[in-house]
């Protein structure tokens, strides 16, 4: 009996324990939940932090990638001067053009910066340049219908840049101090920066390619040092400063600079026309002259009135002197006159249509 008892299972006390396990594990539960939770949230929460932080924080000389921004800057402004090659392929307007690539060394100087490098957010400059246009590209270039300036192988440029804090980069534009092309550039302080280009029709424009010169660029320049330029050129390093580069820019930019020779022949036009009226005044006082002469002349005066002329005011009398000018030969000047008015006239007629 005593060995029963012992080995007699107590369910009471078993149900007992379970339920009291199960309370447990049941109270237990929404704790876990939270931690997990909190685990998830509290991560998130951090990045949206750091987010938000990163973009109300403007970007400074170093940007994500770890190279500095202000390279190509500070280059400019050390050395007053800089020098790139462009690549890029372009396709001009007319259906079914081929493609151009065109390649020029750029050498840019005559700086002027916005700021003393005290301010991040004031960073920019504007300055000039001239481009060259190498290999074959100026002879491709006017085969695929570019309008090209005068001096061929040269143009004079316009270069200006600005930072923008919030993007981290140097957003620039170059453009033709001769015609209306632009093309922009975006720095981040490497040594190759993408570029992107273009130009509109102008309908004012009256050069002969004026239907065909629309056209749109992509490509990149590179940043290459003085000695590769001067190699490039033909040049003496030692002349490769920013006062030859200022000098060439003046060259280039006079030589697409000349006079319009339709401006010229219009104001050349106008001061004949001026000395043609003046001859017309002159003709009409001698016609007047000559008729006045005639009359006086005339047969109603065979041995009448005495004749005076007035010279210098003093009156002479020329009574019985006979003039000498017949009748044909008043004609004929009044002809020759009459015809000098009409060509003159027909001239003022053609400059006014002008």
């Amino acid at each position: 009996m005593t060995s029963s008892k012992s080995n007699t299972i107590d369910y009471n006390n078993t149900a007992k324990f379970t339920d009291k396990q199960s309370v447990t594990m049941f109270s237990l539960q929404p704790v876990l939940k939270s931690l997990a939770l909190l685990v998830f949230l509290v991560p998130l929460s951090y990045v949206v932090a750091q987010q938000e932080e990163d973009n109300s924080t403007p970007m400074t000389s170093e940007d994500s990638n770890g190279s500095l921004l202000m390279t190509n800057y500070n280059a400019l402004r050390e050395e007053g001067q800089g020098f790139y090659i462009h690549d890029s392929i372009i396709r001009f307007e007319t259906p079914n053009s081929v493609i151009v690539s065109a390649g020029l060394l750029l050498w840019w100087c005559d700086f002027k910066f916005l700021s003393d490098d005290t301010n991040i957010e004031n960073y920019g400059y504007v300055g000039q340049g001239v481009g060259w246009k190498l290999g074959s590209t100026y002879e491709d270039l006017v085969e695929a219908g570019a309008q090209l300036a005068t001096n061929g192988e040269r143009v004079a440029l316009s270069v200006s840049a600005v930072m923008v804090p919030t993007l981290g980069i140097f957003e620039g534009q170059i453009h033709a101090t001769h015609d209306d092309w632009v093309w922009r550039y975006w720095d981040d302080g490497s040594s190759t920066l993408p570029i992107l280009g273009w130009e509109g029709h102008d309908e004012g424009d009256t050069s002969p390619s004026s239907d065909t010169c629309a056209f749109s660029l992509s490509g990149t320049v590179t940043k290459i040092t003085t000695e590769a330029a001067a190699e490039l050129l033909g040049m003496d390093v030692a002349f490769m400063t920013p006062a030859t580069c200022s000098m060439e820019y003046e060259v280039a930019w006079n030589a697409s600079h000349v006079p319009d020779p339709i401006d010229t022949s219009v104001t050349a036009l106008e001061e004949e026309v001026a000395q043609l009226q003046a001859d017309i005044n002159e003709l009409m006082s001698r016609m007047a002259a000559t008729e006045g002469s005639l009359a006086a002349t005339g047969s109603g005066n065979g041995g009448g009135n005495p004749i005076s002329i007035m010279k210098d005011a003093e009156e002479t009398d020329v009574s019985g002197i006979h003039i000498g000018i017949d009748d044909s030969a008043a004609s004929t000047t009044a002809s020759t006159i009459g015809s000098s008015i009409a060509g003159i006239s027909a001239a003022v007629g053609v400059f006014a249509l002008l």
